[in-house]
């Protein structure tokens, strides 16, 4: 069993990625599986196939196979969550220096998560599953996990379209059952988090014996060989038609049981791919102006900066 774990900043096309590789023959997308715990089985969220959690033919039988049942587990772990994997907690994971109860606790927290890998594959009888959970500190605690074969791919999108997404206000969780809507971050705030992030996410990357980095304007302007050179780059070659689903310009999708993300959680059939640069537009010029400044360093080193729409993808450093 393979984990292909997405790291990044989330409203960065993780889900739409997430479904491209979870399509890929031997595979499985599921989401972001550390929203399992933390809000997915709690809310009794909508999978991917359109049933509650609770309800999920799929998840019932993961759940049944790894705990014996989810409600074994998922109390203990909501509450571990938060203690656990908190951007805070990253030093005391990566130095070791930590409490005996922290250090316990940790042990737990991601011992429950790799008998959760297994059984989500075991149970789709997948060799890979592609995990879109983004977090930095849910990786950082992975790593500890002896044994698990963890492939890391890092989704960048440009900073500023990042911002933009996060200002946006009112936009209802298209999984929630009670109409709860997505957070926010000012641009500001967000510039600072997103540099910080994709700090964490180089030095990740760079320790991982399988990794690479896909750019989301890559992805939508030229999928099919960003999606091949990701692949090659964290040592799982496609076919040649394992990207059968893959078109110049679109992709088709079949429903999965994947949980959490965008609204492309729910997309079936022949999508379109179009980029989302409504920050050129939108996004406010003193807003931009701000997270180009905070972010520069990165938006150099990406390629971003002097970025002509549909450019032709670059291979990661």
């Amino acid at each position: 069993m393979k984990v292909l774990y997405i790291v990044g900043v989330g409203r960065s096309g993780s889900t739409l990625l997430e479904r491209m590789l979870g399509a890929v023959p031997g595979s499985v997308n599921a989401g972001e599986v550390n929203a399992i715990f933390s809000r997915v089985a709690s809310q009794d969220q909508r999978c991917g196939c359109g049933e509650p959690f609770s309800r999920c033919p799929f998840w019932c039988a993961v759940g049944e196979r790894a705990f014996g049942g989810w409600s074994s587990v998922s109390r203990r772990m909501a509450s571990l969550q938060p203690r656990v994997v908190r951007q805070r907690h990253v030093p005391q994971m990566v130095t070791g220096l930590a409490g005996a109860t922290y250090r316990r606790e940790l042990a737990e927290y991601v011992d429950v998560h790799h008998r959760l890998y297994r059984a989500i594959s075991s149970v789709s009888g997948a060799e890979v599953v592609v995990d879109a959970s983004k977090s930095t500190a849910q990786l950082f605690a992975l790593r500890r996990v002896e044994g698990l074969d963890l492939r890391v791919v890092n989704l960048v999108r440009d900073s500023r379209g990042v911002a933009n997404s996060w200002s946006k206000a009112g936009v209802v969780k298209p999984q929630s059952t009670d109409g709860s809507t997505m957070g926010t971050y000012p641009p500001h705030r967000l510039a600072v988090l997103w540099a910080a992030l994709q700090l964490e996410c180089a030095v990740l990357s760079s320790a991982a014996p399988h990794a690479a980095r896909v750019r989301y304007e890559d992805l939508v302007a030229c999928p099919r060989p960003t999606l091949e050179r990701a692949l090659s780059d964290v040592g799982l070659a496609p076919t040649e038609q394992a990207l059968d689903h893959v078109g110049e310009r679109s992709v088709v999708l079949d429903p999965s049981h994947g949980v959490a993300g965008s609204r492309t959680r729910f997309a079936t059939g022949r999508i379109e791919l179009e980029l989302d640069d409504a920050w050129r537009s939108v996004l406010p010029a003193g807003a931009r102006r701000v997270v180009t400044a905070v972010t520069l360093p990165q938006l150099l080193g990406y390629g971003y900066v002097g970025l002509r729409p549909n450019a032709p993808p670059t291979r990661a450093a």
